[in-house]
């Protein structure tokens, strides 16, 4: 039989000790293996949602949500690339993005070709804007035989593309084009290009304040809608996963906090009433 002694003690503790400490290690490189990198499609030149700040770095509302959801996320790891607006649906399809992020609006045909969370984030309802002085406009009836900008595979454009079916002999000029600058919609606005274009309030609020309050908002919404992160038909996990940790954002009031950060003002009410 083997004397015990101190000595022996010291090296079974020792030995055990090394056990413990490789175990954990092969237990936490187990664990890390396990993580999921999701990549997040978005933009990087839509001012309060997602855009470049000043040292060129991806900031804004859509961004922070998304950080948020990852942080309660613990088996993903949320990667973003960037994309222009219409190009974000093509990589989505593509599978070269798991997760759209760009405000997304609900409708039909979006609906047959990918998921959306439960829950929307943001009320991302529409309104005209015209300048100032122009009093004439205070419907979309009232654009009739004047030109409106709106962003390709926006939902704005795809109303000015239903009225113009509906309407063969009252159209509006629609122009359809990539994402425009705040600089670029106001030079356009201002030397006669657009008579209108379309927005939202938090935008509406920050264009207003960057150019000297020139422009006028219709009242009335031309679409009244929530924005929603979509995803492929066949990560159904994933998407459930998102409006869990979304769901907690909402109901844990850091959601509205967000929005007011970002947005001036909390846009989360009622949109999942």
């Amino acid at each position: 039989m083997k004397k015990f002694t101190l000595k022996n003690l010291g090296k079974t503790v020792l030995a055990l000790a090394l056990a413990l400490l490789t175990f954990g290690l092969l237990s936490c490189k187990k664990e890390k293996t396990e993580v999921q990198t999701v990549i997040v499609g978005t933009g990087s030149d839509m001012q309060l949602y997602c855009y470049l700040d000043e040292k060129g770095e991806l900031a804004g509302y859509e961004i922070d949500v998304m950080k948020a959801i990852d942080e309660l996320l613990p088996q993903y790891k949320f990667e973003f690339q960037t994309f222009d607006f219409k190009n974000i649906l093509l990589a989505l399809s593509a599978g070269k993005v798991d997760i759209g992020a760009h405000a997304y609006e609900s409708n039909p045909e979006r609906r047959k070709n990918y998921l959306f969370t439960e829950y929307g984030y943001n009320d991302f309802s529409k309104y005209i804007v015209v300048l100032k002085e122009n009093t004439d406009v205070n419907s979309l009836k009232d654009l009739v035989g004047k030109t409106a900008q709106a962003s390709t595979g926006s939902a704005t454009g795809a109303i000015l593309q239903h009225w113009n079916e509906d309407h063969p002999n009252e159209q509006i000029n629609a122009i359809l084009t990539s994402a425009l600058t705040n600089e670029q919609v106001v030079a356009a606005m201002k030397n006669g290009t657009y008579d209108a274009f379309f927005t939202n309030i938090p935008s509406f609020n920050q264009i207003q304040k960057e150019y000297g309050n020139i422009f006028r908002l219709v009242e009335e919404p031309i679409s009244t809608s929530a924005a929603y992160f979509i995803f492929n038909l066949d990560n159904p996990t994933l998407k459930a996963d998102v409006d869990g940790a979304l769901k907690k954002l909402i109901d844990s009031g850091e959601l509205a906090k967000l929005a007011i950060k970002d947005l001036g003002s909390d846009t989360t009410k009622n949109i999942n009433k």
